[in-house]
């Protein structure tokens, strides 16, 4: 099959991620991919590293009949059997230029447990026939579609997924990067790997890091990202008195590596997907605290594959944190089971594999 992904985000996240990873198990089985991205976007310019076809496409709003044409343009030249919108703009994107011309079967893919607001807009995107078929990432975001008039029949559940393959042999990072940061040696370091954005809530992780002091002084906080959140997060940072206690890293390229200077991963967001740190952080055995959000208790099994605690509850955070700092038999006990659980399910060649299957069916159906 020749397959051609649309993609609106000029930033790198977790679902740019999830797209080069499937771009890149569909060209392993033999289909041809294509990339539609942003002018200057990074997956545009991981694609052509990657040598992926790129076609760089403005496409500044829902309503863009500009680029949507260009696009069904392009794609009666280099006809496609999917076009695979892999973003809320690109499911706007992709519909016009079905009406455009394009001849394509459309699948869109939906990330975020965002609640999706009843407009007149969304009423005809999301109950529109000329979408073939909808990728939710987690259960909860399935219930989120069917709830905005999308046809239950319709909507596949296939999970995130992340690359094992960078997470094996990475090798003891410790020492080395705790010297770089100045962070003790013998400190318990808690970590969060995320976008610094509102929806990920690190305001109330840093909200609950008196309370784990209190318990646990010689613990340290590293929080590895970049966003628009971060002036506001240092300055909390400040008022709080925390200083040396939490290092910003900004955005990191080693993450991996990374991972490996961890004692514990937490993620406090208000909104989320099924999240991909989350994974990797159990691809690394690490212990995780997470909140219940979106999709994080479908893969974070309280008290079995780690602990979850209320969103925007930092006193919640606090004291779940504080019980995994210093129950190490419980650490051990969810790290290892977190470990088995995205071996087992949440591999890469697995969400390729089901994705594949989908479009198979989706081609093969009649109309």
């Amino acid at each position: 099959m020749r397959v051609v992904h649309v993609n609106t985000e000029a930033t790198w996240r977790g679902g740019e991620n999830q797209v080069l990873n499937l771009m890149r198990g569909l060209k392993r089985l033999g289909h041809d991919v294509e990339c539609v991205a942003l002018p200057g976007s990074i997956l545009a310019q991981r694609c052509r590293q990657e040598s992926i076809p790129a076609l760089e496409l403005a496409m500044r709003s829902d309503g863009d009949v500009f680029a949507a044409v260009r696009l069904a343009r392009h794609l009666r030249r280099n006809p496609c059997e999917i076009l695979h919108a892999q973003t809320a703009r690109a499911h706007s994107i992709a519909l016009l230029a079905r009406i455009a011309g394009a001849k394509a079967r459309v699948v869109v893919s939906r990330r975020l447990d965002f609640p999706i607001r009843r407009s007149p807009w969304n009423l005809w995107k999301y109950r529109n026939r000329r979408v073939d078929s909808y990728i939710a990432v987690a259960a909860v975001i399935r219930d989120i579609l069917i709830d905005a008039g999308v046809s239950p029949s319709k909507v596949t559940v296939i999970n995130s997924s992340i690359d094992l393959a960078r997470f094996t042999g990475v090798g003891d990072h410790r020492a080395e990067l705790r010297r770089a940061m100045a962070i003790p040696m013998e400190a318990l370091v808690v970590g969060n790997v995320a976008a610094l954005a509102w929806h990920k809530g690190q305001k109330d992780l840093l909200a609950a890091m008196p309370a784990v002091l209190a318990s646990v002084p010689e613990v340290r906080l590293v929080i590895v990202g970049g966003g628009e959140e971060r002036e506001a997060l240092e300055r909390q940072a400040r008022e709080l008195g925390l200083g040396a206690r939490v290092t910003f890293t900004g955005v990191r390229n080693d993450i991996p590596q990374i991972l490996t200077m961890f004692d514990v991963f937490c993620i406090s967001s208000y909104l989320e997907g099924l999240c991909n740190s989350v994974l990797e952080a159990f691809a690394m055995k690490l212990p995780v605290v997470a909140t219940r959000a979106g999709g994080l208790p479908e893969i974070v099994a309280d008290e079995r594959t780690g602990l979850l605690a209320p969103a925007r509850d930092p006193e919640g955070l606090a004291a779940a944190l504080v019980r995994m700092l210093t129950d190490r038999p419980l650490a051990t006990r969810v790290a290892e089971a977190g470990h088995r659980l995205v071996h087992e399910r949440f591999g890469v060649e697995h969400m390729v594999a089901r994705t594949e299957a989908l479009y198979r069916e989706v081609v093969g159906r009649q109309g």
